[in-house]
């Protein structure tokens, strides 16, 4: 078995649905008492949260670079991931190689693109906090990778707006609030029309590690992308070799 390392606390609730979905699923596939050999690094996320807000993403990396580096070097980790969607803005950064050797960086984002190439999606509603929505990190790496067009929330920011109120102030502290999900399943119902946006997307992408504590599969009209749910899967594949 391959040892993961994971980067979490960003924030804690998406950290334990990772812990919790890790362990489980290679519980179902390997059986008896095996649970997943991994480490979590878990850090504080009010200080990313300020230099976030405060575009200090240099400061980020270098933070994010550290951790990765302690747990590839020091506990020994075969593999590293970040648990959050967002901070994947500085994943180049922190997945540059060492040492004349790669950085064992498991991307979100090949997980989501791969995903998008297996049931067929080629345009997608993003949703995430503002800083997915509405930079081109993520987008870029889907067009880029996987030649997937995600559809511009720049045009909405009043609900790119609301969005990431409900990640950072309901979602990350484990509160689901029934007006806020039904808001969330209004708002992608009229971008799924088409009403909203003038195209109509072939999936959703859940891409932010919290979202799928308030959409779940069935609750839209076209499949929703969990990216927890296949960073979590390829994790796993990678932790058991397969």
């Amino acid at each position: 078995m391959k040892i993961i390392g994971i980067i979490g606390g960003l924030s804690p609730e998406s950290t334990t649905h990772y812990y919790l979905g890790i362990n489980q699923l290679v519980n179902e596939r390997a059986g008896g008492l095996t649970s997943a050999d991994m480490y979590v690094r878990s850090v504080n996320f009010a200080k990313y949260y300020a230099l976030m807000e405060r575009g200090e993403w240099d400061t980020i990396a270098l933070m994010l670079r550290r951790e990765a580096l302690n747990l590839v070097n020091y506990d020994g980790c075969d593999y590293v991931a970040i648990a959050t969607n967002t901070m994947h803005k500085v994943a180049k950064e922190v997945g540059r190689p060492i040492s004349g050797r790669d950085m064992p960086l498991v991307h979100i984002g090949d997980c989501i693109g791969e995903e998008c190439e297996k049931i067929g999606a080629k345009r997608v509603l993003l949703l995430g906090t503002k800083f997915t929505m509405t930079e081109r990190f993520m987008a870029d790496f889907l067009a880029d990778g996987y030649g997937i067009e995600v559809l511009d929330m720049r045009k909405l920011p009043r609900d790119v707006a609301e969005i990431d109120r409900i990640i950072f102030d309901e979602l990350c502290h484990g509160i689901v609030l029934p007006d806020s999900k039904t808001y969330m399943v209004s708002f992608v119902d009229g971008i799924v029309s088409g009403e909203t946006l003038g195209h109509r997307p072939d999936a959703v992408i859940l891409g932010c590690t919290e979202l799928d504590m308030i959409l779940q599969e069935g609750d839209v009209g076209v499949p929703l992308i969990d990216s927890t749910q296949v960073h979590i899967n390829k994790l796993v594949n990678l932790c058991l070799g397969e």
